[in-house]
């Protein structure tokens, strides 16, 4: 008889021992989840920008002229070109600095007909356009040259419309780059820092961290002109880098 009554004790006990493990693992599952969701983080930014100075210069001088006959002003095109080619060296470019650019023909009657044309003044017909391209790493030559377009403007020499001035060109950007992820680095860590003390906490490891593209603007912009980067020799790099913290 009293065997009996332990194996009818038998599946009692297993349904204690199974309730106290579902209120247990309950317990651990529940704190887990609090734990989680009571994980705090901070994401700040930092910033990190440096003055350069632009090392190439590319200067494109465009010039045309129209005319009725093309031989005629192809030579006066010529001259305008050997003209050009005295100016710049004799303002101190090498001739290497300076090459021809390509030269087109627009022919402002192409497509009509004898009979349309007939009457038609020829002297104008033809429209030559060409110039000379500088590419020079003496950014401040090619500033203070590009400043003197006047002189050649008074020896008759046509600039056309399009004209845009010199385009300055900074190539140091991988010299550069991993200091200034370092700055930017360093500026979000402070950054950091402060939050957390301002929340009465420590800032942690990192959790995630992102790196902005790096951007050229132009230093000093005062007008369209000067807001060009592309038209700035003096210039300026900036970098975010972003980075979410932990607080503990």
């Amino acid at each position: 008889m009293k065997i009996l009554e332990k194996i009818r004790l038998i599946p009692d006990i297993w349904v204690v021992v199974l309730s106290v493990g579902i209120a247990l693992g309950g317990y651990f599952i529940g704190n887990g989840v609090y734990r989680a969701s009571t994980i705090r983080t901070v994401t700040v930014k930092g910033l990190a920008e440096r003055d350069v100075v632009a090392d190439t210069a590319v200067w494109s001088i465009k010039i045309n002229g129209v005319g009725g006959d093309l031989s005629t002003l192809q030579k006066r095109i010529d001259d305008d070109i050997t003209q050009i080619y005295g100016f710049l060296m004799g303002a101190g470019f090498a001739a290497s600095d300076i090459q021809n650019l390509r030269v087109q023909v627009r022919d402002k009657y192409a497509g009509y007909s004898d009979t349309e044309l007939k009457g038609a003044r020829n002297d104008g017909r033809y429209v030559i356009e060409t110039g000379v391209m500088v590419r020079s790493h003496d950014v401040a030559l090619v500033d203070r040259v590009s400043r003197r377009m006047g002189e050649l403007v008074r020896r008759g020499i046509t600039i056309t419309e399009d004209y845009a001035g010199p385009i300055y060109i900074f190539n140091g950007l991988n010299d550069i780059k991993i200091s200034m992820i370092e700055q930017a680095t360093q500026n979000a860590t402070a950054a950091g820092q402060q939050f957390a003390r301002d929340a009465h906490a420590k800032l942690g490891r990192i959790k995630t961290a992102s790196q902005g593209v790096f951007s050229i603007e132009s230093r000093d912009p005062t007008d369209s002109w000067s807001s060009n980067e592309r038209n700035s020799i003096n210039k300026k790099v900036r970098v975010v880098s972003t980075i979410t913290f932990y607080l503990k």
